[in-house]
């Protein structure tokens, strides 16, 4: 059905955890769809609960939507009424998440620019204070949505931030069920035009240093090499001038979809201020590192840490080419 592979060449830029692109579109017409996750594609060792990679399908649902209108459709996502995230890996091989109807036309209104700017920078920023407005407006999305987006500038507190953020990046590394779950994800050697996982270019990372933290993780622990890791790893956040966190409902599945769905109106709106930003995932991920969040910043529903900034344009994190599938 060709209006489903249409509008999946733009919504298939949608951002997932690791880039492991777990959704998928299974047409019944022409105006109707089943929306799948692919559950071999979850990360429930390092995703406790699965909280993340579901509210991606928020975020995926939007950028769906998003991309009908981009040509010319009027399309509604509606997720399944109920579900339990902690045991939606243990359902089967494919689960349903949702349902995808085209209502009508529409004019049509380009997405594909903003789509397209919307990525992750893992680049150092310039050393450069994003404007005030800029940062107004994404605090105005965030509530816009029930949540709230905190933003620091304060050298005070951006910096420790960054460096708690690559401990905990190393400490994971010791982490066995976790790390070896993630492996599978990393990709070495050129980024391909389509595909999936973490390619060394976009995360800015040479392969050596990706071999070695699979390779022989536990030397990381030493305290000389943990400093070592630590200090390479802040290299790559250089000229950061903001760290913000993202707050509120991120428990049940109705609210996990739309923190999702939140999440990419922030970014979209970052996009057009032509800001940047990196999500630092391992310390939400981690108890240890998520307690000191909610000690450190007086929060305790905080879901997502973030620098951001101004950045070169950085290189975009491959895609899989078809998200379409068959019964």
């Amino acid at each position: 059905m060709p209006v489903w592979e249409t509008i999946a060449s733009l919504a298939r830029l949608a951002p997932t955890p690791h880039n492991t692109q777990p959704f998928r579109i299974l047409p019944r017409d022409d105006t109707s769809a089943d929306l799948i996750a692919l559950t071999e594609r979850f990360l429930p060792r390092e995703d406790h609960g699965n909280r993340y990679v579901l509210s991606a399908f928020g975020t995926f649902a939007a950028s769906l939507e998003r991309s009908a209108r981009h040509f010319g459709h009027v399309l509604t996502v509606t997720p399944i009424a109920e579900l339990d995230p902690a045991t939606v890996t243990d359902r089967g091989a494919r689960v349903k998440l949702g349902r995808a109807t085209i209502t009508g036309g529409c004019e049509p209104t380009s997405s594909v620019d903003l789509l397209d700017t919307r990525r992750t920078s893992r680049l150092p920023y310039r050393d450069q204070l994003v404007d005030a407005q800029a940062v107004e407006s994404l605090v105005r999305v965030a509530s816009s949505g029930r949540h709230r987006f905190i933003a620091y500038d304060d050298p005070a507190i951006v910096a420790p931030l960054l460096r708690l953020n690559a401990e905990a990046v190393v400490d994971n590394l010791q982490l066995d069920d976790e790390r070896e779950e993630i492996r599978r994800w990393y990709r070495l050697g050129a980024t391909p035009e389509y595909g999936d996982g973490l390619w060394q270019r976009p995360m800015n990372q040479p392969a050596w240093e990706i071999s070695a933290a699979f390779v022989m993780p536990h030397v990381f622990g030493w305290p000389v090499l943990r400093q070592f890791a630590v200090r390479r790893y802040l290299r790559t956040q250089r000229g950061t001038r903001h760290v913000g966190l993202l707050c509120g409902a991120f428990e049940r599945w109705p609210d996990l979809y739309a923190a999702g769905r939140l999440l990419l109106d922030v970014w979209l709106e970052m996009a057009r201020h032509d800001i940047y930003m990196q999500p630092m995932g391992s310390m939400l991920t981690n108890p240890v590192y998520a307690a000191e969040i909610a000690k450190r910043f007086s929060v305790d529903d905080c879901w997502l840490v973030i620098r951001f900034g101004y950045s070169d344009r950085p290189p975009r994190a491959p895609r899989l080419e078809h998200i379409v599938i068959n019964e």
